[in-house]
C-alpha cells in the first residue's frame, strides 16, 4: 500500500559516465523483494552512453533526468534528492548494487515502533571490482543495532575511517532533507559523511549487521596521491567533527584517530596498488570514462 498514495521508499541514482555499470545498478535495484518505490535516476550530463541504457530499462517505477551541463558530484546529489516522494529515501552511485532485500529490511527497521526516534538505518557491505567480483564479504566498524550519535561519531573520530558506510549503505527519512544543507563539496572525501552527520542531529542509527549492498571500486580511481587525499581529507573532516561540541569528541579520541587514519591510508594506498597490479592493462581503456566520486 502506497504512503499516501505516493511511494513509500525513494531510490536515487546519481551517474555520470556510468555506462559499463548503470544498467546492473538500475537491476539490482528493480530486483528488490521489497516493490513499493519510485526510482529516479540523474544523470549529470554523461559523455558516454549512461543516459542511453538508463533509458532503455522499461519499468513504470523509473523516472529518467538529464542534466543540461555537469553539476559535479554534490551537485547532481542534491539535485536526486530534491523530488522525492517516497516517506524514506536511499542514494545509490551509478556502480553500487542493492542486494535484492536490503529495501525490505531497512524500511523494516522504520517500520517497528521501538525504533521511533532512529534517523539512519544503515548496514553492511560488500566491496567489489569491476567485474562483480566479491574483494571483501563483509566490512564491519560497528556492530549491529541501535546508536547514539555522540557515540558514532566519536568511535569514527578515533577509528579515522567511515564506519557507517557509503550513500548506498544508507536509507532515512524523507521529511529530513528540508532540515538539513545537503551534500556539500567543501571535504570531497568525506561528502557522504557530513551528510551522515547532519541526517544524525536528528536521531539515531541503526545498524543491520548484514551486508545488504555492494560498494564498488575500481582501476580508475587508482592514484599515487590517493593515500595522500584521504589523510588530508579525513583529517580536515575529523578537526570539523571535534570543533562541534555536541558531537563529544575529545583530544585523545581526536590524537588517537589521527594515528588510526595515517595508518588507515597508507594501508589503503597499499591495497589499491595491489589491486592495480592484479588487473589487466586491457581495462585502462576501457575505465577511461568511469568517474569515481
Amino acid at each position: 500500500m502506497g504512503y499516501l498514495n505516493r511511494p513509500y521508499v525513494t531510490v536515487t541514482i546519481p551517474m555520470y559516465n556510468n555506462a559499463l555499470f548503470i544498467g546492473e545498478t538500475i537491476k539490482s535495484v528493480l530486483a528488490q523483494t521489497y516493490t513499493d518505490f519510485e526510482l529516479l535516476i540523474y544523470d549529470d550530463h554523461s559523455t558516454d552512453d549512461s543516459y542511453d541504457i538508463a533509458a532503455s530499462m522499461a519499468d513504470p517505477r523509473i523516472k529518467l533526468f538529464r542534466n543540461s551541463e555537469n553539476l559535479g558530484p554534490a551537485g547532481n546529489w542534491n539535485r536526486a534528492i530534491s523530488k522525492v516522494r517516497g516517506k524514506y529515501v536511499k542514494l545509490v552511485c551509478g556502480d553500487d548494487l542493492l542486494f535484492p532485500e536490503c529495501l525490505e529490511k531497512q524500511v523494516k527497521v522504520f517500520d517497528e515502533p521501538q525504533n521511533a526516534g532512529v534517523s539512519l538505518v544503515s548496514s553492511q557491505r560488500t566491496i567489489i571490482d569491476p567485474a562483480g567480483k566479491t574483494l571483501i564479504k563483509k566490512v564491519n566498524f560497528v556492530d549491529g543495532g541501535r546508536k547514539e550519535p555522540v557515540d558514532v561519531i566519536r568511535k569514527m573520530v578515533r577509528m579515522g575511517t567511515n564506519i557507517i558506510g557509503e550513500p548506498v549503505c544508507g536509507l532515512y527519512p524523507a521529511d529530513l532533507i528540508t532540515k538539513i544543507s545537503g551534500y556539500s563539496e567543501v571535504v570531497p572525501y568525506t561528502i557522504d559523511l557530513d551528510f551522515w552527520i547532519q541526517i544524525l542531529k536528528h536521531g539515531d542509527l541503526f545498524v543491520i549487521d548484514e551486508s545488504l549492498c555492494a560498494f564498488r571500486i575500481s582501476d580508475f580511481s587508482l592514484s599515487s596521491r590517493i593515500g595522500d587525499l584521504r589523510y588530508q581529507q579525513f583529517m580536515e573532516f575529523m578537526e570539523q567533527a571535534s570543533a562541534d561540541e555536541s558531537h563529544g569528541v575529545t583530544d585523545l579520541d581526536l590524537f588517537i584517530g589521527k594515528i588510526n587514519c595515517a595508518v588507515q591510508s597508507m594501508t589503503s594506498l597499499m591495497g589499491f596498488k595491489l589491486f592495480a597490479s592484479s588487473n589487466s592493462v586491457g581495462k585502462d581503456k576501457e575505465m577511461n570514462n568511469l568517474q569515481q566520486l
